[in-house]
């Protein structure tokens, strides 16, 4: 036999009194999907946004030709690291590269080692961290280590003001498959 229910077990009067058990788990249930809904929003809205590029990826001005080749002469062409485009400026013969740091080997990134000394004798080279991969300071081909080819350049043009602009977009490299210079390669002269 079925009882009816009555509502003799609650003090009568107040919200609690007049809310049933099956009406209670519905809005836990509510409750709890409300506030799932609330977290995967909140964790997923990040995501949705439209972020701007800056870095890797975009076109980047890395100075006045005239300045940047001043600096080179003046500091026996050290490379001039751009840590936003994660690239290199060298002064190679003739002209003007923009290397890409990552190493052809693996893809760690390759610091310039001032100290170290070149086959070649001179003063500074690329030295990777990670195998030991060597790069010449001036033209980025692989002077020793495991490295198969030199480090990739990114295009590089100057702009009617006198601005060299760099574009790092990782697709659009100078994959260079011999180990040797090319004057080819130069975009931008000295002259």
């Amino acid at each position: 036999m079925i009882r009816p229910h009555d509502d003799t077990s609650i003090e009568a009067g107040g919200l609690l009194g007049r809310i049933k058990r099956r009406q209670l788990f519905r809005l836990a249930f509510l409750g709890g999907t409300l506030l799932a809904l609330g977290e995967m929003s909140a964790v997923l809205l990040p995501f949705m946004r439209v972020n701007k590029i800056v870095g890797l990826g975009a076109k980047i001005p890395a100075g006045r030709k005239q300045d940047i080749l001043d600096k080179f002469k003046s500091t026996d062409d050290v490379p001039q690291l751009f840590v936003e485009g994660k690239f290199f400026l060298l002064h190679a013969p003739g002209g003007i590269l923009a290397a890409y740091r990552k190493c052809t080997h693996l893809g760690c990134s390759v610091p310039y080692t001032p100290g170290d000394v070149a086959p070649d004798g001179t003063q500074g080279q690329f030295h990777c961290p990670c195998h030991g991969s060597l790069f010449n300071k001036r033209t980025a081909v692989v002077q020793g280590g495991p490295a198969p080819k030199p480090l990739q350049l990114f295009h590089i043009s100057e702009n009617e003001a006198g601005t060299l602009i760099v574009d790092t977009n990782p697709l659009n490299v100078i994959d260079r498959q011999s180990n040797e210079f090319d004057p080819r390669h130069i975009e931008v002269r000295d002259a």
